[in-house]
C-alpha cells in the first residue's frame, strides 16, 4: 500500500490493465458529492411508484464461484428494468420527469426532450418522453449499431446520426437543446452539475439502493460496474458509500482497452481524455469522463480494470451457454463488462491481491443491459463458438 493513497498499476501488454487506490480498502465517502442522502431516498421513493417497477433481481451464481474459488458472485440484471432494459430507464426519465416539472403550468405540447446516446440512454429517454407525452430527439454518434437505433425508433424518438464520435454527438445534442422548448437530458459539455444531470444520478442511485436491500444478509466485499462516461459508477459510489457499511466494499469500475477515461483519469488523479477506439463494449466508448461523475467517483472509487473484448465475448458467450452450472444469462455485450471483469480479477493472483479477493469474497457484478441488439448479440456467440470449435 502506497503511503499517499495514489494509483498502483498492474499493466501487462494484452492483458487486463488494474488500478488501485492503496491495498483497495474502501476509498471512504466521495468527498462534496452532489448527490445527498435524502435526495437519493426520495428517488427511490418516487420510481417506486412509477407503473410497471419492481427492483431488478440480484441471480446468485454460486457455479462461477466455486470455478472462481470465492465464497459467492451475483449479478443483478438490469435488462428486466422495465421495457428500456436497462439501467437507464431510471435516470433520463426521472430526470425528465423533474425538469418538466419545473416547468409545470405551462403547455407542454411542442416540448422535446433531447439527448446523446450510445444506445440504452436515448431508448430511456425516448420511452420517458412518451409517458411525459413530449416528443424525443437522439443524436447518436457512428459507432451506434442499426438496432439499437430501431429500437428508439420504436418508441417514439426521432435518431439523428451523427458522423462523430459520442462526444461529437453530445456537442451536437447540446447544440440543438439550445432551441426554444427543448430540454437537454444529459451532461452538457464542458459543464458541472446542471440540474438534469444531477437529476439523472439521482435516478441511477435507486439501482444501489436496490442492491443495499438485496443484500442485507450477507453484504458484497467487491462491487464491479462498467463505467462508460462514469454516471452509473458514480451514482452507485454515492449511494453505497451513504449508506457507511462496514466493512465497505470495494467498488472497480471496467472499461474497455480502448477507451478506459475513468482508468486513465484515476492514474492522473484529474480528468483526462483519452483517444477513442472501437470496442464490441459499445456502450462504453467514450473520450471523457463526465465532470460531475469524477466529482463523486475521484474519492469514492477504489480501482479501475480495462479489459479487451475477447474477455468481454468470452464471458457474454460462456454466461448464455451456462458454462459455470448456472442458468444461462442473456447479457448485452455492454452489460457483460462487468461481470468480465469481475472474472478476470479474480482469476488473475496478482490483481487479486491487489483487490484483496479471496476465498471468503463475496463478488458482485452490475449487469448494466440485457440484449438490446439480438442480431449483434447472436452474432457474437456464433463468433465465439466458432473460434472455439464448438
Amino acid at each position: 500500500m502506497r503511503p499517499d493513497g495514489t494509483f498502483r498499476d498492474a499493466c501487462v501488454a494484452g492483458q487486463p490493465a488494474l488500478a488501485v487506490r492503496g491495498s483497495a480498502s474502501s476509498a471512504g465517502r466521495p468527498a462534496m458529492s452532489p448527490l445527498s442522502d435524502a435526495g437519493m431516498r426520495r428517488a427511490a421513493a418516487e420510481i417506486a411508484l412509477w407503473q410497471g417497477y419492481s427492483p431488478t433481481p440480484l441471480q446468485d451464481m454460486s457455479g462461477l464461484a466455486a470455478r472462481l474459488g470465492v465464497r459467492q458472485v451475483g449479478i443483478k440484471l438490469e435488462g428486466h428494468r422495465f421495457e428500456v432494459g436497462s439501467f437507464k430507464a431510471l435516470g433520463p426519465p426521472y430526470a425528465l420527469r423533474k425538469e418538466l416539472d419545473r416547468i409545470a403550468g405551462e403547455d407542454l405540447s411542442g416540448w422535446t426532450a433531447v439527448a446523446a446516446t450510445s444506445g440504452n440512454h436515448g431508448r430511456a429517454l425516448a420511452w420517458g418522453a412518451g409517458r411525459a407525452g413530449i416528443g424525443c430527439r437522439i443524436f447518436v454518434p457512428r459507432h451506434v449499431s442499426a438496432g439499437r437505433m430501431d429500437a428508439i425508433r420504436r418508441l417514439g424518438g426521432e435518431v439523428v446520426p451523427v458522423a462523430a464520435d459520442f462526444d461529437g454527438a453530445a456537442e451536437a445534442a447540446a447544440d440543438a437543446a439550445s432551441k426554444p422548448r427543448h430540454l437537454l437530458i444529459g451532461d452538457r459539455p464542458g459543464e458541472d452539475c446542471q440540474p438534469s444531470a444531477i437529476d439523472t444520478l439521482f435516478g441511477y442511485s435507486v439501482l444501489g439502493h436496490e442492491l443495499l436491500a438485496q443484500t442485507t444478509a450477507a453484504r458484497p466485499t467487491h462491487v464491479f460496474i462498467a463505467a462508460g462516461n462514469g454516471s452509473l459508477a458514480a451514482a452507485l459510489v454515492a449511494r453505497l458509500r451513504s449508506a457507511d457499511l462496514s466493512p465497505p466494499p470495494v467498488i472497480c469500475t471496467v472499461e474497455p482497452h480502448t477507451s478506459c477515461a475513468i482508468h486513465h483519469s484515476l492514474r492522473q488523479g484529474r480528468i483526462t481524455s483519452v483517444p477513442t477506439g472501437e470496442s464490441v463494449m459499445d456502450g462504453l466508448v467514450v473520450r471523457t469522463p463526465s465532470a460531475l461523475a469524477w466529482s463523486i467517483l475521484r474519492g469514492g472509487l477504489d480501482a479501475a480494470l480495462a479489459i479487451d473484448d475477447r474477455a468481454a465475448v468470452a464471458a457474454l458467450r460462456d454466461a448464455w451457454l451456462g458454462r459455470w452450472g448456472d442458468p444461462p444469462l442473456a447479457v448485452g455485450e455492454t452489460g457483460i463488462a462487468s461481470l468480465a471483469g469481475l472474472i478476470a480479477a479474480a482469476s488473475d493472483s496478482g490483481m487479486s491481491a491487489m483487490l484483496g479477493i479471496g476465498p471468503e469474497s463475496r463478488l458482485v457484478a452490475i449487469a448494466c443491459e440485457g440484449v438490446t441488439d439480438p442480431d449483434v448479440f447472436a452474432a457474437l456467440v456464433a463468433q465465439a463458438q466458432a473460434e472455439e470449435g464448438i
